[in-house]
């Protein structure tokens, strides 16, 4: 029994210490107007991220988030997301490496947009390694299926590809 056990022990230390965890996010602020005489609209978001690397090509990870958007006395919207993911790296070029995310993300709104959204799909994404223990993140478009809750937009659905520079998402990430 003793024997079984400092092997068990064993097995975890190893597993434990070739782990490759990485934690870091990113901030987002906007603040913009459609004319001279409009109320701004300013928007905030942080999406910070904790993943595991399973090897070198395959990683498990959950994403975070926060956001808000204002509008003088307009409007204001809250959301708050929840997104897993598992990441496959297909590419790699000296520190360059290419990804895709595939998981679901859920999100809710608060304030004056209530309701909810679900969505399941993949995005691709580059990272390049500044350091041993640095990466910077960019992360953009979606190819998937999203459904809204019939309190938000009446319960739309969207399939498809979306791929813009508005959902350009940078960030850092930390490996430990």
């Amino acid at each position: 029994m003793k024997k079984l056990f400092l092997m068990a022990a064993f097995v975890v230390a190893s597993v434990a210490a070739s782990a490759q965890i990485y934690v870091g996010g990113s901030l987002g602020f906007e603040s913009s107007k459609e004319n001279k005489d409009a109320d701004a609209l300013t928007s905030f978001s942080i999406l910070p991220e904790v993943g595991y690397n399973l090897s070198d090509n395959l990683a498990v990870g959950i994403q975070l988030g926060y956001a808000s958007q204002e509008q003088g006395d307009e409007y204001t919207v809250s959301a708050f997301s929840v997104a897993p993911y598992a990441r496959y790296t297909f590419a790699k070029s000296g520190a360059a490496s290419f990804f895709v995310d595939g998981g679901i993300i859920f999100t809710a709104y608060g304030s004056d947009a209530e309701g909810s959204n679900f969505g399941v799909g993949l995005r691709p994404g580059v990272k390049f390694a500044v350091s041993d223990k640095v990466d910077v993140v960019a992360k953009t478009g979606f190819l998937g299926y999203s459904k809204n809750s019939e309190k938000f937009n009446d319960g739309g659905s969207a399939f498809g590809l979306s791929i813009d520079n508005t959902d350009l998402t940078l960030g850092i990430l930390f490996n430990f």
